[in-house]
């Protein structure tokens, strides 16, 4: 007989959306995406502004951290043993309140195939 065991829930990004720009993937909230929706194609807008107010609440680096945990569908306990710290430091450092040290920066790019720079400022 089989025994029953209950699978982990795992959450689905519905509110997340994905864009490529120069090879780069951007991953970020719908609902900030919806402030910049144009209806005139001809009409572009800049990824800086897009970002602009993300990066400043979270840091750049805390916002790539998360936008490769998303990409990668990672829960922040599941990244944080693939780095080898606890989930209140990933949690810190994608929020900007702890900064990604060398050490840290060095495990994300090497699981991650990044350039750690990227998470250095």
């Amino acid at each position: 007989m089989l025994a029953l065991t209950k699978k982990r829930h795992t959450k689905q990004h519905h509110n997340i959306i994905r864009v490529k720009h120069a090879g780069i993937l951007y991953v970020f909230p719908l609902k900030i995406a919806d402030k910049y929706r144009v209806n005139d194609d001809s009409t572009t807008v800049d990824a800086n502004k897009v970002f602009e107010k993300i990066n400043k609440k979270y840091t750049k680096p805390g916002s790539l951290l998360k936008g490769i945990r998303i990409r990668e569908n990672l829960t922040q306990i599941d990244m944080a043993k693939k780095i080898k710290v606890t989930q209140s430091d990933i949690s810190q450092m994608e929020n900007g309140t702890r900064n990604i040290g060398r050490v840290i920066a060095k495990r994300i790019a090497k699981l991650f195939k990044v350039d750690y720079r990227s998470f250095l400022e």
